[in-house]
């Protein structure tokens, strides 16, 4: 009896382990893309400022500026964007036809690596703004400078000549030339 029950209990569980049983579909998923590694889409840019005019036997305008600049990025040897920020002049009296101590820099910028920072962890770089200053006028900065971190993500340090243009307090146009020290994170 005891043989028959054995024989009986494996046979039953033998038939209950079989099922049908229909499993989910493979879900279609996206492919995961790695933005840090991406070399072209959007980039930010947020800059810090320092430096004086550089005028021989007139007196210097200090100023210190914070810019933000966002753009596309066609390559890590070009990048194109639109930036604006808050601009404050240092002993402004006597140079400025405004007593305004602010201005508000908007610009078009341009920058890029030399070398590509693929398998480095810096890198010399290069921008360029052109745009304007409200309560001022015209300006150009070049900068030329180092970036640190790679691909994305960088920390950089430059130094940048400017030439811009303001009304002075005998009411001239007048033309100064800056140079300064700009330190900036990119992501």
């Amino acid at each position: 009896m005891v043989i028959s029950l054995l024989v009986s209990a494996c046979s039953f569980y033998a038939q209950a382990q079989y099922r049908d049983v229909k499993l989910p579909d493979k879900p279609e998923m996206t492919k995961y893309e790695d933005l840090y590694k991406k070399s072209t889409g959007f980039w930010c840019s947020l800059e810090l400022e320092g430096g004086s005019s550089i005028m021989v036997h007139k007196p210097n305008l200090q100023y210190t500026s914070l810019t933000f600049i966002g753009g596309y990025r066609f390559s890590e040897f070009l990048r194109i964007g639109l930036g604006f920020g808050s601009r404050l002049y240092l002993h402004n009296a006597n140079l400025r036809l405004s007593d305004n101590v602010f201005g508000l820099p908007i610009f078009a910028h341009v920058r890029g690596n030399f070398i590509s920072a693929y398998d480095r962890d810096g890198v010399p770089m290069w921008s360029l703004s052109i745009g304007g200053i409200t309560n001022d006028g015209f300006f150009i900065s070049p900068t030329f400078g180092y970036s640190f971190g790679g691909l994305r993500n960088n920390i950089f340090i430059g130094i940048n000549y400017s030439l811009g243009t303001f009304t002075n307090y005998r009411r001239n146009d007048v033309v100064y030339s800056y140079l300064g020290l700009k330190v900036g994170y990119e992501f």
